[in-house]
């Protein structure tokens, strides 16, 4: 079995590149080489419609060259989706689950990309519970409780933020507290 395949072309199309380059051009080469580079280009566009699940496939095979950009990109993309909350002195963790009790009922998003989604929107705590709460003003300290990945258990902010601030002050204790013998 051949490793070669035909592709067809306008006859007139492969005599005029022949004969207008005195035969110094191949029409196959020429299709192959922009075929090639049309793969090229089409990855470097980060278009995985064509590829599907293939797409680092392509890349190894033809455009090497982008594996350690495209490497790059998703690990920055999943840093980003990775990055936790920071809200004063309280860090949540990154897929961390969020909830606010209101109207009678509770209402749910996630701690992603250093914001509270819903709805794929980004918000700071206490913007999200103003949205719950019908753009009301609402003491999100008081109203939001988190619930870190695989935990059960749910601890509202007001709490975070005590541990939060007597974990700081004990290092800030201990820290100062040092004589010239504790060396």
């Amino acid at each position: 079995m051949s490793d070669i395949i035909y592709v067809p072309m306008r006859r007139k199309l492969y005599d005029d590149i022949v004969r207008c380059s005195d035969g110094c051009l191949d029409p196959a080469a020429i299709a192959e080489f922009q075929l090639e580079s049309w793969i090229a280009r089409d990855l470097e566009g980060g278009i995985e419609d064509h590829w599907g699940n293939r797409f680092m496939d392509m890349a190894e095979e033809y455009a090497p060259h982008l594996l350690k950009e495209i490497d790059l990109r998703r690990s920055k993309a999943l840093g980003e989706e990775n990055k936790p909350l920071v809200w004063k002195e309280v860090t949540v963790k990154a897929g961390s689950k969020v909830r606010m009790p209101y109207g009678g009922t509770h209402h749910y998003a996630k701690v992603q990309q250093g914001a509270i989604i819903d709805s794929g929107k980004a918000y700071t705590p206490s913007e999200w519970a103003s949205k719950i709460a019908g753009g009301t003003s609402r003491n999100a300290w008081r109203d939001l409780w988190f619930q870190e990945p695989n935990s059960q258990t749910w601890i509202p902010a007001q709490l975070m933020r005590e541990q939060a601030r007597q974990e700081a002050a004990s290092r800030s204790s201990g820290a100062s507290g040092m004589g010239e013998n504790d060396e």
